[in-house]
């Protein structure tokens, strides 16, 4: 039986006043997307099948996957949807499950659209009804015009970039709301009813731009928090990470490695005769030194390692991507080389050298402290065999 005009009112107020609550007691940025998502996607929320979040880069200059909700297959949804009613979790209590979520992330659907991207400067390309569409035209469109947009007729397609592998996804019955701020777009939000072919009524996009009003602000909350926290994480003298920052995300990246059996590595780095340095052309000249290698072993490493002082001339760069130990030894050999070879501190190329120590631990032998025991005792070991060298911990 079809729900009242007054029963539907009620029903979205308390769908808004839920998320609203949720995402006023987090600052935590991951935490907000999932709300978002878990929102349009739950029964007693907005009932689609999957949501995505694009969200854009820090220069505001193209929109990136950031994170979506929901299966990724027919038959994922059918057990999802068995699951929910076995368990009975209401919206509630579903966005305060997020941590334990959050440790077992479905990451099939955002993992498989990793190569999407899309420029913020792009016009939005026409959109033809009853034909197949990127996907990429659709989130351009409501990007571009920063109107909400919603088909129950195109059959839009993703297919990853060849260099990406992977298979296409497809969507179907979808609906785009621009997530904006005063200066420009903050994101898009992408749900769709591929599964169940439910249709999207116009009724429903109320909804989404109310909860898009309120997540743009959310998110906006977010990630100021989450600058700032970093501003606090950054040595100050260098720019990359602190010790502090880095003893913490060490803990934080056990245990994803871990969750996940992979391997984490971690490189020890020296900057030989350091000493030398600032004794014969002064602390100045030493500061000097210190930052280029900091920001030079930070240019090198992917966005997703960790380039941190760890103390005076010590840096550490924790990889986690499940590098082998032999792997690993070849990125910190690279860097040795990069920096030998460099002009760094106004010292001539060759004249500022590193050490470095390197260690590995597979998922069921890591821990934190014996990891970087190990790369120290490897560092220990280049500057004994005559610095300017790489020695990777037995």
């Amino acid at each position: 039986m079809t729900a009242s005009r007054p029963e539907q009112m009620l029903k979205e107020l308390q769908f808004q006043l839920t998320v609203t609550r949720a995402m006023l007691g987090t600052l935590d940025l991951d935490q907000v997307l999932f709300i978002i998502l878990s929102g349009i996607t739950h029964g007693e929320g907005l009932d689609f099948n999957r949501a995505f979040l694009f969200l854009a880069d820090d220069a505001g200059r193209e929109l990136r996957i950031s994170t979506a909700v929901g299966p990724a297959s027919e038959a994922e949804a059918h057990r999802i949807w068995e699951e929910m009613e076995e368990r009975k979790l209401d919206l509630e209590q579903l966005l305060d499950r997020f941590e334990t979520s959050s440790q077992h992330p479905a990451d099939s659907l955002a993992q498989r659209m990793l190569g999407f991207t899309i420029p913020l400067t792009a016009s939005a390309p026409p959109i033809p009804e009853d034909e197949e569409a990127p996907v990429q035209a659709i989130v351009a469109r409501c990007a571009h015009t920063r109107e909400p947009f919603f088909s129950n007729r195109i059959r839009a397609v993703y297919q990853p970039p060849p260099a990406e592998g992977g298979e296409s996804l497809v969507f179907s019955h979808v609906a785009a709301i621009p997530l904006t701020r005063q200066d420009g777009v903050l994101g898009v939000i992408l749900a769709d009813n591929h599964y169940n072919s439910r249709q999207v009524e116009p009724d429903e996009m109320r909804g989404l731009v109310t909860l898009a009003n309120m997540a743009s602000i959310a998110i906006e909350k977010a990630r100021l928090h989450s600058r700032l926290k970093e501003m606090a994480a950054l040595d100050g003298l260098t720019g990359v990470f602190n010790r502090r920052h880095y003893e913490m995300r060490l803990q934080q990246e056990v245990a994803r490695a871990r969750r996940a059996g992979r391997s984490l590595a971690l490189l020890v780095f020296d900057i030989d005769h350091f000493k030398d340095c600032n004794d014969r052309f002064g602390h100045e000249c030493g500061d000097h030194v210190l930052k280029d290698v900091a920001q030079l072993l930070n240019a090198r490493v992917r966005s997703e390692d960790l380039v941190a002082r760890y103390g005076g001339e010590e840096f550490v760069v924790l990889l986690t991507g499940g590098a082998t130990l032999e792997e690993s030894r070849k990125v910190a050999d690279k860097l040795r080389k990069e920096i030998e070879s460099a002009s760094l501190g106004g010292r001539d190329p060759g004249e500022v050298t590193i050490s470095a120590g390197v260690a590995s631990l597979d998922a069921g032998s890591l821990d934190g402290a014996a990891l970087f025991r190990l790369a120290d005792q490897a560092l220990f070991k280049a500057k004994q065999s005559g610095r300017n060298r790489v020695e990777t911990a037995s």
